[in-house]
């Protein structure tokens, strides 16, 4: 069986550019209530299931998403931030302040197929990023699995840095 390569980005959070990603009028960023609860499961999962690079992973991190959903965020270990079209919720991300923990950015950024290669997902990310440099964060990480599209193509902005982890995450 071949392992999972797993990478850990990290942003120095002073360095995060004064301008914030443009995006279409249409939609909007705000912070998720505990009324979003079956749109945000809904978003997570639909994003990482149509995400074929998951693979034999997949499970697992539907596992995590749905804890993250259901227990972190009903009880404030983590904030959810949304990007909505309309009243319908397209893409979330969650994240804790906790300096000692792997990922600060436990959910990575999930867009909605139909929505990605829009911008969507770079101002998700730099909107978690800024909101953990504001709580007085002074590096942020995120773990995610080595060759999915946002590992390549998203994280790599703002800055970050790269690490391969050794071993599985917890």
């Amino acid at each position: 069986m071949i392992a999972t390569t797993w990478v850990q980005y990290t942003w120095k959070l002073a360095g995060l550019p004064a301008t914030v990603p443009k995006i279409d009028e249409r939609y909007h960023v705000e912070s998720a209530t505990l009324d979003n609860l079956a749109a945000l499961q809904s978003v997570v999962t639909s994003s990482l299931a149509l995400e074929p690079f998951w693979g034999r992973d997949q499970e697992g991190r539907l596992k995590l998403a749905e804890e993250i959903i259901h227990t972190a965020f009903p009880a404030g270990e983590v904030t959810v931030i949304v990007i909505k079209h309309g009243a319908r919720i397209i893409a979330s991300t969650a994240i804790r302040d906790a300096a000692d923990k792997l990922s600060n950015l436990p959910l990575g950024v999930c867009v909605l197929n139909e929505y990605r290669c829009r911008g969507l997902g770079t101002v998700l990310l730099y909107e978690g990023l800024r909101r953990l440099r504001d709580r007085g964060l002074e590096h942020a990480r995120l773990v995610t699995k080595k060759g999915l599209p946002a590992e390549r193509f998203l994280y790599t902005k703002f800055g970050s840095t790269r690490v391969v982890l050794t071993g599985i995450p917890a």
